[in-house]
């Protein structure tokens, strides 16, 4: 069995999913998801509390069990140093591995020597932990919801048009080490890049912050649909959405990047940034994030 631990938002959680189911269907082995971190409310600072939100697809692994987790790792935002050692003793003698990522943004090789019994910690925030088995996450991530109503008009509309799905992302990136993306210098490059390459091109603009979008989105003679109606846990059928668009102009965030990556168009094109943090740890860190066939700018 192999077990992962989901924590983040639900980009970062389908990174997390999305790599570990690829990792159990390599070894013929079950799969179980540990949310104890997301279930976590533990008081910490500069902190953002996150809910479990893989629900939302039809997603048939077993949550793992909170006392089998703890065979394989102690509370891991709250344990001390001398409990992991303990727990570091114990797995050995009970033949169980715990791996943990240790460099972000980027592949590791080493994950191909896990075996099963495992418990797996991470971001693996790259496509090469899982392109192998793009076909049946497509069917995984796909919505157990119905759509209908004001999503079903948006996803007709979506269908018939040349759809570009437009991300911002505000919010708490704005106190945190991601680089704000330049209306200028990024989204009316990108922008103008897709209007060169796409006649009628009709922008569907998804953020957290509509305000700031109506604001300043004035400036661009584009044809755009600003999407409002999906908040708080019904934020995932935005993420559907921008899938749903035959062309994508990604934020530098793993929302936008599953929407981009989960869209079949075989002639779509995706922009992202190049630059996703500010100078600092991760800055140059990040290029096994974007795929290949995507443009960066």
């Amino acid at each position: 069995m192999i077990i992962v631990s989901i924590y983040g938002g639900l980009g970062n959680q389908m990174f997390q999913y999305a790599c570990a189911k690829a990792l159990a269907l390599r070894l013929g082995v079950e799969l179980e998801l540990d949310i104890s971190l997301v279930c976590d409310r533990t008081e910490s600072e500069n902190f953002t509390f996150r809910n479990y939100e893989l629900d939302a697809f039809n997603i048939i692994d077993q949550i793992a069990n909170i006392n089998v987790v703890r065979k394989y790792v102690p509370n891991i935002y709250n344990a001390s140093d001398l409990s992991k050692k303990l727990f570091k003793i114990k797995r050995f003698l009970t033949r169980k591995t715990f791996y943990y990522e240790k460099t972000k943004f980027q592949f590791e090789n080493r994950i191909n020597l896990i075996n099963d019994n495992s418990l797996i910690f991470g971001y693996f925030q790259t496509e090469k932990y899982f392109l192998s088995i793009r076909e049946e996450l497509l069917k995984i991530f796909t919505l157990k919801e119905v759509i209908v109503n004001e999503n079903r008009l948006i996803l007709n509309d979506i269908n018939k048009n040349n759809s570009v799905s437009i991300h911002i992302r505000r919010g708490d990136y704005l106190k945190l080490s991601y680089q704000e993306l330049d209306i200028q210098n990024y989204y009316s490059k990108a922008i103008e890049i897709i209007r060169e390459k796409v006649k009628n091109a009709v922008f569907y603009i998804f953020s957290d912050d509509q305000l700031w979008v109506e604001e300043n989105f004035k400036q661009f003679d584009i044809e755009k649909v600003v999407i409002k109606n999906n908040i708080g846990k019904k934020s995932f059928m935005d993420l559907f959405l921008m899938s749903q668009c035959k062309y994508n102009i990604c934020a530098n965030s793993t929302f936008s990047w599953w929407g981009a990556w989960l869209n079949t168009y075989p002639d779509k094109i995706v922009i992202a940034p190049k630059k996703w943090f500010k100078e600092g740890e991760f800055e140059k860190c990040t290029y096994d994030l974007i795929p290949v066939d995507w443009l960066q700018i």
